[in-house]
């Protein structure tokens, strides 16, 4: 049985960092991942002023409607420590329990896009799917794993799944998501021959720890691709 034939790709509330050099094919897999978890999933994607395109890139392609598709620049989304702290102050005399508290000091120290984001509503009982494109490009505002850390866990404590693109070397901050994608190769018609490889996960399911495969050898994301790219 081929890798991600059968079962959820995600059994709940998660994060990934799909990491490589080619970032339309690293966009691809997001999406292709994304579509086949939550359909109305949310697009960040972090861009540089005047930045053109690839033109095979997924976000090119009208694929994500307006309203589910944001672009950023990388400052937009520093993280809000003064908000955070005033509001921590306030709220450690009130009676509200500790770990409530801290829940919502994580939230707010969310930078305030990813805030708004995750302050639309949702159908009941949905897990909702964010992807952010060009991670990399935020690197310098979060330059510890302790606070990547921070940041990943009260995105995922919303009940959401994040799927961070990441097209630079990898760095130290990665293992603070739960799963940790590394693809190697090219999002031209040879992207079946791109391999994928899980250093971080869970020890089963289709993404789980260890995994080694081409991507056309995993369902989930190889049916997107066939259909999209060919």
């Amino acid at each position: 049985m081929d890798p991600g034939e059968s079962g959820r790709i995600f059994a709940g509330p998660t994060s990934v960092v799909i990491i490589g050099d080619d970032r339309p094919l690293l966009n691809w897999v997001a999406y292709a991942l994304a579509s086949q978890t939550d359909p109305e999933f949310i697009w960040t994607d972090v861009r540089l002023p005047g930045e053109v395109l690839h033109p095979s890139d997924v976000l090119t392609r009208g694929l994500i409607p307006e309203n589910r598709m944001s672009i950023v620049w990388p400052g937009d989304l520093a993280r809000n420590e003064p908000d955070a702290n005033v509001a921590g102050s306030f709220l450690i005399r009130s009676d509200e329990p500790t770990v409530n508290i801290q829940r919502l000091v994580d939230f707010l120290r969310l930078p305030t896009h990813t805030q708004e984001i995750l302050a639309r509503p949702r159908p009941a009982g949905v897990t909702r799917v964010l992807i952010l494109s060009n991670g990399h490009r935020v690197v310098a505002l979060y330059p510890s794993p302790e606070a990547v850390a921070l940041t990943v866990r009260a995105i995922v404590a919303t009940d959401s799944i994040l799927l961070m693109t990441f097209a630079d070397a990898p760095p130290e901050g990665r293992l603070a998501f739960d799963t940790v994608v590394h693809v190697a190769g090219s999002e031209s018609k040879r992207w079946r021959e791109a391999k994928l490889r899980v250093e971080k996960g869970p020890p089963n399911g289709p993404l789980r720890q260890g995994l080694e495969c081409r991507l056309e050898e995993f369902a989930p994301i190889a049916a997107v691709l066939a259909k999209e790219l060919e």
